[in-house]
């Protein structure tokens, strides 16, 4: 009998697959389920990405790629960095293109940390980020994200975690699960903590270009002295609906960018040949269509923020990037987890527990605003009535 790795046996199964399961067999039994868990964008692929692709595949190029990603793409990565978040990187050393952001983030983890180092990790965020550091060896370190503080990095909580073994920052900006967007002030003073400590930052800028209102997205990387220590990841997936595609990047310095190769190379070689040309088409070709998604998302944006605001002991920080709202829910004798599947089951709405982003999570729900607006206040109308029966029965 073989028995699985200590490793692996102590990473659980996510949540959000609860969440879906249940919710994929309230739908075979024939319930019409309003999709709020789902980390996508609803649109479609803009069309002349995927005519680059199929143009690609007729073409022949079907085969493997260099490990780096081709050089077309390279360079549309490059020159999409200088001319957007003012980061210099060499197109032939400073760049690999990966099978989504997901494994660009393994690779970079997995190139950097050695068992026993401590990795800082906001909390709540995207579960992975503790648990690939757990795969490493490492020690997840939580940076407490308050709503109160607009669920912004706090310098003095960053500073008191702080020990000999901490090794690397993670940040997420724009957030998931809360929306937040870190402000210039805020990256300045994690960039002067990173200087003093020598830390690594591995920089999540997955949601850049969807953001709202007065919120700018800034690149830590491009703040002065960070380059040298920050890992940019980056990809396709939101911003050009392409999640299907897998495609990501980790960019950074040659110093740092080798380790990521070497580790992509014993992985998965190279990304998907013909998916590289559409990529390439995504950053160099129109962008008018992620302003036409930005556009509909902040309408819907708005639908939600104003519904949940006005339900009894509900709170919702406004979110300025990415396409969550991460609400509060006060006074309820049941834990986030049991609220969802309440919500689910009552409601017809899947979304996602806040305890599955971490333990500062607990109290919260992540909704999704990735279905229609229409869809979206239906929803909003079956949730309302949920929630007054809750807070009736505990009158």
């Amino acid at each position: 009998m073989t028995n699985i790795s200590n490793r692996i046996s102590q990473i659980p199964f996510s949540s959000i697959r609860e969440i879906f399961e249940e919710a994929t067999a309230m739908e075979m039994n024939g319930d019409a389920i309003t999709h709020m868990e789902i980390g996508r964008p609803d649109f479609d692929t803009p069309d002349h990405i995927k005519e680059a692709a199929i143009k690609a595949l007729k073409d022949g190029h079907v085969h493997y790629t260099p490990n780096r990603g081709i050089q077309e793409l390279t360079e549309a990565i490059a020159d999409k960095l200088k001319k957007e978040n003012h980061v210099t990187i060499n197109p032939e050393d400073g760049v690999v293109v990966s099978v989504g952001c997901k494994e660009a983030i393994t690779n970079t983890i997995f190139a950097f940390i050695n068992p026993g180092d401590e990795v800082l990790v906001p909390d709540p965020s995207w579960l992975e980020y503790q648990y690939i550091v757990r795969l490493a060896g490492g020690i997840p370190i939580p940076m407490t994200l308050k709503e109160e503080e607009g669920f912004l990095l706090n310098i003095d909580d960053i500073r008191n975690k702080l020990s000999p073994k901490t090794k690397m920052m993670i940040i997420n900006s724009p957030h998931n699960p809360t929306g937040s967007v870190l402000p210039e002030e805020n990256l300045r003073e994690i960039a002067q903590v990173a200087m003093d400590h020598d830390l690594l930052v591995l920089s999540d800028e997955i949601y850049e270009k969807l953001i709202y209102d007065d919120a700018r997205h800034v690149s830590i990387a491009s703040l002065p002295g960070m380059f040298e220590r920050t890992i940019i990841i980056n990809g396709f997936s939101k911003a050009y609906a392409m999640d299907g595609w897998r495609l990501g990047y980790a960019a950074g310095p040659r110093s740092l960018i080798q380790s990521i190769l070497k580790m992509h190379q014993y992985n998965t070689s190279s990304a998907t040949s013909f998916a590289q040309y559409g990529a390439v088409e995504a950053y160099n070709g129109t962008q008018e269509p992620v302003g036409e998604m930005v556009r509909a998302f902040d309408l819907r944006r708005k639908l939600l923020i104003d519904r949940l605001s006005a339900m009894p002991n509900v709170s919702c920080v406004v979110p300025k990037g990415a396409f969550y709202v991460f609400p509060s829910f006060r006074g309820i004798n049941m834990t986030s987890k049991d609220l969802a599947k309440k919500i689910l089951r009552e409601a017809h709405i899947a979304c996602v527990p806040g305890s599955a982003f971490g333990n500062a999570g607990e109290g919260y729900i992540r909704m999704a605003y990735s279905s229609g607006y229409e869809q979206i206040e239906q929803a909003m109308d079956r949730l309302e009535k949920v929630m007054k029966d809750i807070f009736s029965k505990a009158v």
